[in-house]
């Protein structure tokens, strides 16, 4: 497994990367996004899946997909009305509500992930 998380200074972007991360490295991670300092993870591993999540402050995009398939899927609030913008990698995107998540779910997704490279089952998901 590779955590690689971003960090923004002055416009410019950094890259964190933390090979092997424990638990309470990835919780770290996913509470550090703020949508200004830190917008985005990556979690990869288990045989070329990865595990992203963008944006903070209480609202995440979480995609999970694959080096080796285009069918990548994404965490879903059903229900969600609406759009609403999230800053990622020093851009603000605008997202239907329905594909962000609160804490508590991109957490469930991160952990999921990082213990057996399946999406989360108690979440809902949809193609991405």
């Amino acid at each position: 497994m590779r955590l690689e998380r971003d960090r923004w200074q002055a416009g410019e972007p950094d890259r964190i990367v933390v090979d092997d991360p424990e638990p309470g490295e990835l919780d770290a991670a996913l509470r550090a996004l703020d949508q200004r300092v830190h917008t985005e993870l990556l979690l990869a591993g288990h045989d070329g899946q990865y595990l992203v999540v963008e944006g903070g402050a209480g609202r995440y995009f979480v995609l999970l997909g694959s080096d080796e398939h285009d069918d990548a899927i994404v965490a879903q609030s059903p229900g969600a009305a609406g759009d609403e913008e999230i800053t990622v990698a020093g851009r603000t995107r605008r997202l239907p509500r329905r594909c962000l998540v609160d804490l508590a779910a991109a957490r469930d997704a991160l952990r999921s992930f990082a213990t057996d490279g399946r999406p989360a089952s108690a979440l809902d998901w949809a193609p991405g």
